[in-house]
């Protein structure tokens, strides 16, 4: 556990587990496709709309309905705290309260190992 504190984040669910392209993960990164950083300065009550509007700042940028390799967006996830979290679906309704965060993971390649 690390003794960084905990900054609220959303992170997109979509529709294709595992990953279509290890490669695309690879190159532009796990959480540049999934992970939404959310404005801190602002309200807690304001997480949903900066999440929606995260979301669609991701599909502008990939020129379509789909993160790469990841597939169609299903929902989303706010990580309020380590162990408090929503899940709201693509209007905005809150779908659950969630008791866990959920985590976009890592990436490595090697080149060359056995």
């Amino acid at each position: 556990m690390s003794d960084d504190p905990f900054i609220p984040y959303a992170v997109i669910e979509t529709a294709n587990w595992p990953p279509t392209s290890l490669m695309t993960i690879w190159a532009l990164g796990a959480a540049n496709l999934k992970r939404i950083d959310l404005d801190l300065s602002q309200p807690e009550s304001t997480y949903i709309d900066q999440a929606l509007a995260g979301l669609q700042a991701k599909l502008d940028r990939f020129k379509g309905k789909e993160i790469p390799s990841f597939g169609k967006p299903v929902s989303l996830v706010i990580n309020l705290e380590p162990d408090r979290g929503i899940r709201i679906d693509l209007d905005g309704s809150i779908m659950d309260y969630i008791d866990w965060t959920m985590t976009i993971g890592t990436t490595s390649l090697k080149i060359g190992e056995r």
